[in-house]
């Protein structure tokens, strides 16, 4: 028995498939997967993106997780290979919000976490009585979890060699937008502080990385198991970015410990200057009037980060795209990366949005973060698009990189990023498409 998994590109507007030879930043579900299969089961991964799917591949079986945006290729290569006879299970998000859909398209579905079911699948492949779903009854306790193989990645193949790890999952904050509480329950779960550690040293021993990026929602949330760790860091020498919510700024003993501890960046969901647009997506952890004094709190330490920015909200007027990003500018944002809504399967605003018939489109391509598929309130969706562009391309201009940038060292590094995204958004490339 062989396993193939494989990552889907996803095709662009023009109705290519998107290829290239780098990618930015590798993901960690699939070499997770392939570290839950059985050692005696040989297990490969081939990314989309960046190799060529030939349906030829020796296996017996395939592997798909997915985006909403990568769906429609997803399902092409799942007929590709079942039309050779290869038995295709799909996964991820989409596959567990959405699967009345992606059962039309795969021999078996694994729906939530992984860690009980995969195993019992290849068992039952195995034996020759594949069912068409898998679902644990219970969320994992998130014990004795294994290391990802990303010794089975081509690592030269990405730009920024920053290897996920994770040391929480779940969220209580149910954001309309966001479908992690759907898929990993409403509450936070932690793993053992001792296997963080562990797993963060044989990454680094397999890949000869010393920079981590912890993919938590909120790797603060739970305040004395994040200090344990970040603890542990310390005498390792790491660096390391991760996720957080703007309330990080108002803890400055967790500040400084992180700034001790390696953290150079922290990615923050600000979402939104508007109190009726935060109000629109349920977004009540965030404190407006509390965003310039905790972003202030991390510049002091050193601590790199980039904010978050959603448009297209329900709260969200024509004056909503300059007045965001002024503010950007004036308090010095080193990095934004700005979205428009995307009402993904699943989603609460998702349902919001179909029960006003509002929703035009439901090609799953344009479900990117960077693309119209709904009638927003208070404008159009022609108008919404352009001015997103022009948000984007005005934040990432010369003087505005010259007013936020300099003469901060602690921002330097950031100068890079800003260059490229300055590129990328005046092609209309968002900087995060295909990561």
């Amino acid at each position: 028995m062989k396993v193939l998994l494989i990552q889907p590109s996803r095709y662009r507007r023009n109705g290519r498939l998107d290829k290239r030879k780098k990618r930015w930043l590798l993901g960690m579900t699939l070499p997770y997967v392939a570290a839950l299969t059985p050692p005696d089961i040989p297990v490969q991964i081939k990314d989309d993106l960046l190799e060529e799917i030939t349906f030829q591949e020796d296996c017996n079986l395939v592997g798909i997780s997915f985006m909403s945006h990568q769906a429609p290729r997803a399902y092409e290569l799942a007929a590709g290979f079942r039309r050779r006879g290869v038995k295709v299970v799909m996964g991820g998000f989409h596959v567990t919000l959405a699967p009345e859909e992606a059962q039309q398209h795969a021999d078996a579905l694994v729906l939530g976490e992984a860690e009980e079911t995969w195993p019992r699948l290849l068992q039952d492949f195995q034996a020759g009585s594949l069912q068409p779903r898998y679902q644990a009854e219970k969320l994992s306790d998130l014990k004795g979890l294994p290391v990802p193989r990303y010794d089975l990645l081509d690592l030269k193949k990405y730009k920024l060699l920053n290897i996920p790890a994770q040391t929480t999952r779940g969220c209580p904050w149910a954001c309309n937008y966001c479908e992690v509480t759907q898929v990993y329950g409403g509450r936070f779960r932690h793993r053992p502080v001792d296997e963080v550690l562990h797993e963060i040293q044989e990454i680094g021993r397999l890949t000869g990385s010393q920079f981590i990026y912890f993919v938590d929602d909120n790797f603060v949330a739970n305040r004395r198991h994040a200090m344990e760790i970040m603890e542990r860091l310390i005498p390792l020498g790491l660096v390391y970015g991760c996720l957080a919510t703007t309330s990080v700024g108002d803890d400055l003993e967790v500040l400084d410990l992180m700034a001790r501890s390696g953290c150079m960046h922290v990615n923050i969901g600000m979402e939104s200057i508007s109190p009726d647009s935060l109000k629109s997506i349920n977004k009540k952890q965030n404190k407006i009037k509390d965003y310039e004094r905790q972003f202030k709190a991390l510049e002091k330490r050193g601590i790199g980060y980039s904010v978050n920015v959603m448009f297209g909200l329900d709260g969200d007027r024509p004056d909503i795209f300059d007045s965001t990003v002024d503010f950007l500018i004036r308090i010095k944002a080193p990095v934004s990366f700005m979205f428009i809504l995307s009402p993904r399967v699943g989603t609460k605003v998702r349902e919001q949005l179909m029960n006003e018939g509002r929703i035009y489109d439901h090609d799953w391509t344009k479900y990117c973060g960077f693309q119209v598929v709904y009638r927003p309130r208070h404008m159009t969706p022609k108008q919404l698009e352009d001015e997103y562009w022009r948000a984007n391309r005005r934040f990432y201009s010369l003087s505005s990189m010259l007013r936020r940038l300099t003469p901060r060292l602690y921002t330097l590094h950031m100068l890079p990023f800003n260059l490229i995204f300055a590129w990328c958004v005046r092609h209309r490339v968002h900087p995060l498409d295909n990561y």
